[in-house]
């Protein structure tokens, strides 16, 4: 089978379980900024960040496989969607973003002291981090706009990305420190 369908044609796409909604959708918006996020972490795993960076990133990424798949199926289709066995973000999932933070940020001393001015200093790898870092924000925003229409139930996908965001600019910083090949 092709994956031109040219069923998008008419300015609609499929959701999970055969529903469809235009493209312009609040519930499209969100899982396709969460699918720019995932395709832009793929760029940063090949940037030169480190093998540990690289790890975190793979898990991270197979976490937002689970947030997409979700964020792409109607509450009314959730049961469907638990039932295949599908992944769905936990408040263990948040958990464990928080501690990879606080891991990077103990072991490496790193501290909120002011905003950084992303690809000043570092890496190329800690400039794709900040722009993980803003991409993961506007993700946020659109999760967040799809809970207050009350079209999403799962508060874990709005506080996983929260945490993203922070983990990503820990990271920039870590990759800024580590990996100090200067961005001109």
């Amino acid at each position: 089978m092709s994956v031109i369908t040219k069923r998008g044609d008419s300015g609609e796409t499929d959701l999970m379980f055969g529903k469809r909604r235009p493209k312009t959708d609040a519930r499209i918006e969100a899982y396709g900024t969460v699918d720019e996020l995932n395709s832009l972490m793929g760029v940063v795993r090949h940037s030169g960040v480190s093998e540990s960076t690289v790890e975190l990133i793979d898990a991270i990424q197979a976490r937002l496989v689970g947030a997409m798949g979700e964020l792409a199926t109607l509450e009314e289709d959730l049961p469907k969607y638990d039932e295949k066995g599908y992944a769905r973000l936990k408040d263990e999932d948040v958990a464990w973003l928080e501690e990879q933070a606080h891991k990077l940020e103990k072991e490496c001393d790193i501290r909120f002291k002011g905003w950084a001015r992303p690809g000043k200093e570092g890496s190329l790898g800690s400039a794709y981090l900040d722009l993980a870092r803003s991409v993961c924000r506007r993700a946020e925003r659109r999760v967040v706009a799809l809970r207050l229409s009350n079209e999403l139930s799962n508060v874990n996908t709005a506080l996983f990305l929260n945490r993203l965001s922070d983990v990503f600019w820990v990271l920039a910083r870590f990759e800024a420190l580590t990996n100090s090949t200067q961005v001109n």
